[in-house]
């Protein structure tokens, strides 16, 4: 176990421990790559950090209150808790987006469309997801990808014989299904993928009113006594409904 003894002390041209975090924290970073490009005075209209912060706060603060960099850079308060990769990239790949620049454009809206699924994408996904699944922009946009058209992915889906909205998320999740598991080559959020190119909704998608002929069933129909959520189903894991589209 390593212990801080006399001569691990910080010198005394640096500050200390939290007032020098205090100061890396008012740059609004979030990775440690953004912080050691402040310091090479690469970054745009950052001032240059205090000559009494270090450069290397990882060491020279190791026995004398470092936490990491989330916590050297980013208050409690303003952390996020992103969705997992393997998530966020099923539902970026869903928006068909074809360039980095394409990327940034879309995060950068007001009310990006992730909001309303409660999907929480990170600004930089490359440093984010850093060894976390990150393979590069084809990969997260998926145009390494080769896609299905509606019409197709449409009469395979129909195939399966979906009747919920839950059993296509836990398809889409790779949890146990009897559906078994979605290929790569096919949209997670076919309501976003298709929204312009054929989309009519998840009856239409599951073919519900193909294999319930004998009954004028349909997603829209609630049980005895239930009421529709305003998630519509399409929030995983959304408190009212627990993504069932219904409640009681």
């Amino acid at each position: 176990m390593n212990e801080a003894t006399l001569w691990d002390q910080p010198e005394q041209k640096w500050l200390s421990f939290e007032k020098a975090r205090d100061i890396a924290r008012q740059y609004k970073l979030a990775y440690p790559e953004e912080w050691k490009a402040l310091i090479k005075g690469e970054i745009e209209n950052k001032e240059p950090v205090p000559e009494d912060v270090p450069p290397n706060p990882d060491k020279i603060y190791k026995y004398f209150g470092w936490k990491g960099w989330t916590d050297w850079l980013v208050h409690p308060d303003d952390r996020k808790d992103y969705s997992t990769f393997y998530q966020a990239r099923e539902f970026v790949r869903s928006l068909r987006l074809r360039t980095k620049k394409d990327w940034m454009e879309y995060i950068g809206q007001k009310n990006p469309v992730h909001f309303k699924y409660r999907i929480q994408l990170p600004t930089k996904p490359w440093f984010e997801y850093k060894n976390k699944g990150w393979e590069g922009w084809s990969d997260w946009l998926g145009t390494n990808v080769q896609f299905k058209d509606f019409k197709t992915t449409r009469k395979f889906i129909r195939s399966r014989k979906f009747r919920t909205i839950r059993d296509w998320k836990d398809y889409c999740n790779v949890k146990t299904s009897k559906h078994g598991k979605k290929a790569k080559n096919i949209y997670a959020f076919p309501d976003i993928a298709f929204k312009n190119s054929g989309w009519k909704g998840w009856d239409d998608w599951f073919g519900i009113s193909l294999f319930n002929k004998n009954t004028n069933e349909t997603l829209s129909d609630l049980p005895e006594g239930a009421r529709h959520c305003r998630c519509k189903g399409l929030i995983y894991t959304c408190d009212v409904c627990d993504g069932k589209g219904y409640y009681f």
